[in-house]
């Protein structure tokens, strides 16, 4: 059986108002470092392929940098080009998909690098507001 992520995190929940107060701040702590990990290792793929999900994780080129995105398109453009695979729709559907699905073709670490400093800053924001 496997959880959602509100699952997980509901699951967690329950669980940590079974153990005593003094246990309870270590716990969580615990528990935050767990589903941080847990979402770095899945890169919010689940959330993206899911109804109801208000935002679009910043792991897909439309949520980056406008510059990012024009080097993207440039470096995407000159490979395409050399493959004998260019086409504006080419070009346009890679525009649309994960940056790390881009890894065989152009040089992703700059980019992969921003996605993962935001989806922490995004998570490390969501925490502080949810002191459980």
């Amino acid at each position: 059986m496997g959880f959602t992520k509100s699952e997980l995190v509901q699951f967690f929940d329950e669980l940590t108002g079974l153990i005593s107060e003094e246990n309870q701040s270590e716990a969580n702590l615990l528990i935050r470092g767990f589903v941080l990990d847990f979402e770095k290792s899945y890169k919010y793929e689940d959330a993206a392929l899911q109804k109801n999900v208000p935002y679009v994780p910043p792991f897909y080129i439309p949520v980056m940098p406008q510059t990012f995105q024009e080097e993207i398109r440039l470096k995407l453009t000159e490979k395409l080009t050399e493959l004998g695979e260019y086409s504006p729709e080419n070009v346009e559907q890679a525009m649309h998909s994960k940056i790390y699905d881009l890894r065989e073709l152009i040089d992703i670490t700059e980019y992969a690098k921003w996605a993962d400093e935001e989806i922490y800053k995004d998570f490390a924001k969501k925490l502080a507001a949810s002191r459980w």
